[in-house]
C-alpha cells in the first residue's frame, strides 16, 4: 500500500460527482468512466489528493469491513484508474481534513469499488471543433494544409 498521493491527471482528465456518482472523462483518449457508491467516494478522495492508505482508512471508518477487504478494494480501484491514465502521483500535501469528503456514520452496505469504462463516445469526445478553426473563428474550419 502506497503513501504516494494521487490526484486526477488534469488537464486531460475532468470529473464531476453527481449524486454520489463520479463521472470522469479522459479527453486525451475519448473514454469516459463512472464510479458509483464506494468507487465514487474513493474518486472524491482522489480529487482532494489522497494516498491509498488514506482511502483504506476512510473505508474502515465508513463500512463494517476488515482491513484486508479495504486494502483489496482500494488496490483494485487504484489499479484501474492508473490503467486508464486517470491519475498521477503528486508531492502536494493532502487537503485539510475539513476539505475531505465527510465521513458518514458507519454502515454495512459496502460494495467493492468499481470503475466502469465506456468508449462509445470516443469520436465525439476527441473532436475539437473550437480549436480546429481558421483565424476567423468558429464555425469556419481551418484550411487544409497544402
Amino acid at each position: 500500500m502506497s503513501d504516494q498521493l494521487l490526484r486526477p491527471n488534469s488537464p486531460s482528465v475532468v470529473s464531476e460527482i453527481i449524486d454520489g456518482e463520479a463521472v470522469i472523462m479522459n479527453l486525451a483518449t475519448g473514454h469516459y468512466f463512472s464510479a458509483q457508491g464506494t468507487g465514487g467516494e474513493l474518486w472524491a478522495l482522489i480529487e482532494n489528493g489522497a494516498s491509498e492508505r488514506r482511502m483504506v482508512e476512510y473505508l474502515l471508518l465508513r463500512y463494517r469491513i476488515d482491513e484486508i477487504e479495504a486494502r483489496t478494494g482500494v488496490a483494485a480501484f487504484v489499479s484501474k484508474v492508473r490503467e486508464h491514465d486517470l491519475v498521477v502521483a503528486t508531492q502536494a500535501e493532502p487537503a485539510p481534513v475539513d476539505e475531505q469528503p465527510a465521513t458518514p456514520t458507519l454502515t454495512e452496505s459496502y460494495a467493492i469499488p468499481q470503475l466502469n469504462a465506456y468508449s462509445d463516445m470516443e469520436d465525439l469526445l476527441l473532436l475539437d471543433p473550437i480549436h480546429d478553426v481558421s483565424e476567423a473563428g468558429w464555425p469556419m474550419p481551418k484550411p487544409a494544409d497544402s
